[in-house]
């Protein structure tokens, strides 16, 4: 195998093993086989719980609050704000996009220390399926902190 190979194999599984969280969205087709709409949806997962049952059913999940993701579903918003709900024990999280195209991001109400930071994820697609949705999930922020590690 070459060696170019086994570093982009390398580089594409780095987020996923050292990263804190990630924040997903993706269409959501709800009542699939009902003649169900689609809706945009927005998740967030520890990465030790990158799975469908927090994508999908939201076991540990983080929440779209208020403002919008820098994508929501298959559309780009040019958001510079949003906040989660509390993931992780915390309260919610302010998101605010920075020059160089990354996220800073603040407990709501904290002391106003940044608690982490957000990368462009590599939009990957984790698709999950259940009895009332269907969604395909893609990989837009990953974001290195403390907050879901103890």
């Amino acid at each position: 195998m070459k060696f170019s190979t086994i570093l982009t194999a390398l580089t594409t599984l780095l987020p996923l093993s050292t990263a804190d969280f990630h924040v997903l969205t993706g269409p959501c087709s709800i009542s699939p086989g009902e003649g169900g709409e689609i809706e945009s949806d927005v998740v967030a997962c520890p990465s030790n719980y990158y799975n469908c049952d927090c994508m999908l059913w939201g076991d540990r999940a983080g929440f779209l609050r208020a403002g919008d993701t820098p994508v929501d579903g298959l559309s780009t918003t040019g958001s510079t704000y949003f906040q989660l709900s509390g993931m992780c024990g915390v309260g919610n999280m302010d998101f605010y996009k920075q020059g160089d195209g990354t996220w800073l991001f603040y407990i709501a109400g904290g002391d106003g220390s940044v608690q982490g930071t957000c990368y462009n994820g590599d939009n990957s697609i984790k698709d999950c399926f259940g009895v009332s949705a269907s969604c395909s999930w893609k990989n837009i922020l990953v974001c290195y902190s403390q907050i879901c590690n103890p």
